[in-house]
């Protein structure tokens, strides 16, 4: 169902996997606006093919010049380069925001360059491994936590617009200080990153053994260095953006580890095994504690045995009885017997209903 559209013109400059995406997820759930791309003549056409633009156009400031909300989707650096052009030729009225991954740099520039508070600092922590217009799909922020970095000056019904247009498009926001938005992102996400490529280097060349039998590897291995196949061209930039939070993380990580090295040493299983029970306790309870607009989902974990169909068989009896899966997690799998999926819901009662339906049709469920 179409939305009431909170804008009339949207300009997209940079139309690759996430400026893309949200073409796509815009035009689809609001057919009343028009979508403008900026970006290389090739991927212009590749957008249009894609129905993820309207228009196409090549000058930044003529695209932007009528546009009452203008979206940066390239590179950190590259919006950095493209902020203050953008402030020169826009409207007061005009909305600016960006989806750049390292927020404080940004904001601090976006303050100088728009004292009006018609700049508002965007996450979507909606990334794949996957790049470009060819990956983009307008579902890719069904669910997904979108950040927003708004401040002091920013104005409260430029905000409210913006909210309405993501959550629109089916994205779960919240609100975050800048500074604490980079701080959080390199612990949960550039220093993941960096431990993924460092652990799949280590077992396919550093290790004199391992490299030898990496077929061997299986789905903790798997899932762990999952985002060791990412592009370096993204990374290239949002590393040396926030190397201060990234440095930090990683001393922290290095004097975790090194307290882990002790403790076998020592054969102390015992301080190991509270270390464990943390990790343990702490997985279970993301996301514990949100602040801003997002709310913590209500979760239902199921056993789904390894057969064919049975997936389906639990997502189908879901949809039937009209309880909506607003995420799913497989945690953990045994081939040939089955695997345990972490299912959230909206609300407790939507749980509760998801668990009694569930287990009238024959599946198990935990907490």
């Amino acid at each position: 169902m179409a939305h009431q559209p909170p804008f009339s013109h949207i300009t997209i400059i940079g139309v690759g996997l996430i400026g893309g995406s949200l073409g796509l997820a815009i035009r689809k759930q609001f057919p009343g606006i028009t979508v403008t791309g900026v970006d290389k003549p090739a991927v212009l056409r590749q957008a249009l093919r894609r129905r993820a633009i309207h228009a196409g156009v090549s000058s930044l400031s003529g695209a932007v010049s009528g546009a009452d909300l203008v979206i940066l989707a390239t590179p950190v650096g590259t919006i950095r380069t493209l902020l203050p052009r953008v402030a020169r030729v826009i409207r007061r009225e005009t909305l600016v925001t960006d989806v750049g991954s390292v927020k404080k740099p940004i904001v601090g520039l976006a303050k100088r360059l728009f004292p009006h508070g018609n700049f508002i600092g965007g996450h979507p922590m909606a990334g794949v491994e996957l790049s470009g217009i060819e990956a983009a799909h307008p579902l890719l922020f069904e669910n997904a936590i979108y950040v927003l970095t708004p401040y002091a000056k920013t104005k409260r019904a430029l905000l409210n617009k913006l909210v309405r247009l993501l959550r629109g498009i089916g994205a779960r926001l919240l609100r975050m200080d800048a500074s604490e938005h980079d701080a959080v992102a390199a612990a949960v996400s550039h220093l993941p990153q960096l431990v993924a490529v460092a652990v799949m280097n280590l077992a396919g060349r550093g290790h004199p053994v391992a490299k030898r039998y990496l077929r061997l590897a299986a789905g903790g291995f798997r899932d762990l260095t999952r985002v060791a196949s990412s592009s370096f061209d993204l990374w290239a930039q949002i590393l040396p953006e926030n190397r201060g939070e990234i440095v930090r993380a990683l001393r922290l990580l290095e004097r975790q580890l090194a307290a882990y090295r002790r403790e076998l040493t020592r054969r102390n299983t015992k301080a190991l095994a509270r270390e464990f029970r943390s990790s343990r306790r702490l997985r279970r309870e993301i996301p514990k504690d949100m602040k801003g607009f997002l709310h913590r989902l209500a979760t239902l974990e199921v056993f789904v045995p390894d057969k064919p169909g049975m997936l389906a068989r639990l997502t189908t009896a879901l949809a039937k009885r009209g309880i909506n899966i607003k995420d799913l997690e497989l945690m953990k799998v045994r081939e040939g017997t089955g695997g345990t999926f972490r299912l959230s819901f909206e609300s407790g009662e939507e749980r509760q209903k998801a668990r009694k339906l569930l287990s009238q049709r024959g599946f198990e469920s935990g907490r």
